[in-house]
């Protein structure tokens, strides 16, 4: 486990999750929202989970996240997952940035506009070398158990060059 998760657990389990909580805030709010729409989206994090390396993000659900088939659009989906686990894996790594290499998104059930939708995050513990992965589960906030979206992501470690001066 990363040094950061690890420092964040020796305060105790609830300070450590509200610290995590912080940290991927943190973490999300560093990003533009010029490369990444969800950024602009009115979104919350509502928990976080240090030693279940999760985290949950609340939306109301408008008309224009619905497609014509009533589930939320599928590029929604998969905008708001590369978003919020890229955030979770980056917080839980200790900083370290990785680079998509497979995301994966299925719209499963009907949503109705405002909704309430909890986006369940969930990083996987990685070993030395391992690809980061997560998942993000859509879920109605009144009835956890119906999921309406479903997504999955993986991904790789790369240290990038430094950006250069403009000449």
């Amino acid at each position: 486990m990363d040094a950061t998760v690890v420092a964040a657990a020796a305060v105790g389990p609830a300070a450590a999750d509200e610290e995590f909580r912080q940290l991927v805030v943190a973490e999300a709010q560093r990003k533009a929202s010029t490369y990444y729409y969800t950024a602009g989206l009115e979104c919350k994090v509502v928990s976080a989970s240090c030693s279940e390396r999760s985290m949950t993000v609340e939306l109301t659900v408008d008309a224009g996240m619905i497609s014509s088939a009533q589930v939320l659009d599928e590029g929604l989906v998969g905008t708001i997952a590369d978003y919020w686990t890229s955030t979770l894996i980056t917080a839980t790594s200790g900083g370290k940035h990785a680079l998509t290499t497979s995301l994966s998104v299925q719209a499963l059930r009907p949503v109705a506009e405002g909704a309430t939708v909890h986006v369940v995050c969930t990083a996987t513990e990685s070993s030395a070398g391992s690809a980061p992965h997560a998942t993000a589960r859509f879920v109605l906030a009144s009835d956890p158990t119906l999921v309406v979206a479903l997504a999955a992501h993986t991904k790789f470690f790369k240290a990038l060059p430094q950006k250069q001066p403009a000449p």
